[in-house]
């Protein structure tokens, strides 16, 4: 019993001694199971962990490149790498004097085709087929009226009497000189007279007929025709008409003046395009990031000549975002963006999911766009970046 106690006493004596020694150092405490700390980026933004992630570029949001759909020789380049350019604005042209020349020829015959006397002369021709339109229409109506009044129809059946009468009265006077030459004069006048009596009966009848008789199936055609002739010459001067003063005319609309009309301004859209293929004009408003030929040159078909970026507007593109994450990314979803380049992480929102995947090494992906909130000073075009989607709310 003494040895043991006499042990005890001198290890506390060492551990006092110890103590005496120096200040005491303090043991971290280690906690089982804690939640292991989150980084945060520069900006503040608190990164997630077991969400869905995937790295991606940033993209502009319109890129052109432009390139001539016929073959030249470069007139004119009017830009240089590096240049602000606006939507609308003329980039280069070829050689194009020819093809203005036949522009101006085709404007100038739409311009007398055009002119006031043209106006002038389609009116004429309106009033006149108007004019004749009436006549057919007069025509037509009248064989749907009673053509002459009794009065009119016994009187000439009177006359048809009296012409008979003298028609039979030349005809005995003829007989009795019937037997002399023909160079006689007395039988020379009987032979007149008998021959105009017959004229005038003949009219009297054919007069009378018309009076009481009705117009046959192939008279009517006949008229109808020549009236509906008349009306599609007057539609036809009315539409030209109306083309020339600066209106409109159906789709449909025919007629030889307006078919001329439209051939030459046909002509004139043709030239104007031709013209306009000499002309490389910028589609969108952005930087030019390449130009890949000089004035002088001969420019191909589908040679790229310009390459534009609208670098105003940027946005994300994910590479490879995989399958199984893709039920757990919803439009509207708030993401975190690391931008590698510039050392920063921001936020925005998914803006649209593809429809149809890729594959990236045999894994199937799926592009996801995201609008940043407010993206940074420096950001470019072609940065890589790191994209943590965050947990739905």
């Amino acid at each position: 019993m003494k040895l043991n106690y006499l042990f005890i006493v001198l290890a506390v004596a060492m551990l006092v001694g110890c103590t005496s020694a120096g200040t005491a150092t303090a043991l971290p405490t280690v906690a089982l199971n804690a939640p292991a700390a989150k980084p945060t980026s520069a900006a503040g933004i608190t990164v997630g962990r077991g969400t869905p992630a995937a790295s991606g570029v940033v993209v502009s949001e319109q890129d052109a490149q432009l390139g001539f759909t016929v073959s030249g020789i470069l007139k004119t380049v009017n830009i240089k790498e590096g240049d602000q350019v606006q939507a609308g604005q003329l980039l280069a042209e070829l050689d194009n004097s020819q093809n203005q020349r036949d522009l101006e020829q085709a404007q100038i015959k739409v311009k007398e085709l055009t002119s006031p006397s043209a106006v002038a002369a389609a009116e004429k021709t309106l009033a006149d087929d108007m004019q004749a339109q009436k006549d057919a229409q007069d025509k037509v109506n009248s064989q749907f009226y009673r053509r002459a009044s009794d009065t009119l129809i016994e009187k000439t059946q009177s006359q048809i009497a009296l012409a008979k009468q003298t028609l039979s009265n030349a005809q005995d006077a003829y007989k009795q000189v019937a037997r002399l030459p023909r160079d006689d004069g007395r039988r020379a006048l009987a032979e007149v007279n008998m021959t105009n009596a017959q004229l005038a009966l003949n009219d009297l009848i054919s007069k009378y007929n018309w009076y009481v008789g009705k117009p046959t199936d192939i008279d009517i055609a006949q008229l109808t025709s020549k009236l509906d002739v008349a009306k599609s010459a007057v539609q036809q001067d009315q539409w030209y008409l109306s083309i020339l003063r600066g209106g409109s005319a159906p789709p449909d609309a025919t007629g030889p003046n307006l078919a001329a009309l439209k051939s030459a301004q046909s002509a004139v859209a043709d030239a104007q395009q031709r013209l306009d293929n000499t002309r490389l004009v910028s589609p969108i408003a952005g930087i030019v990031v390449k130009v890949n030929a000089i004035a002088g040159e001969i420019a191909s078909p589908g040679q790229i000549i310009f390459q534009i970026s609208d670098v105003s507007h940027l946005h994300i593109e994910t590479t490879d975002l995989s399958e199984r994450d893709v039920p757990n990314v919803k439009i509207g979803q708030t993401v975190n963006v690391t931008v590698k380049a510039l050392n920063i992480t921001i936020t925005g929102k998914v803006t649209s999911i593809s429809p149809v995947s890729d594959t990236i090494g045999g894994d199937v992906v799926y592009k996801t766009k995201i609008e940043l909130d407010s993206p940074p000073e420096g950001l470019r075009a072609g940065m890589s970046v790191d994209v943590q989607y965050q947990a739905a709310q």
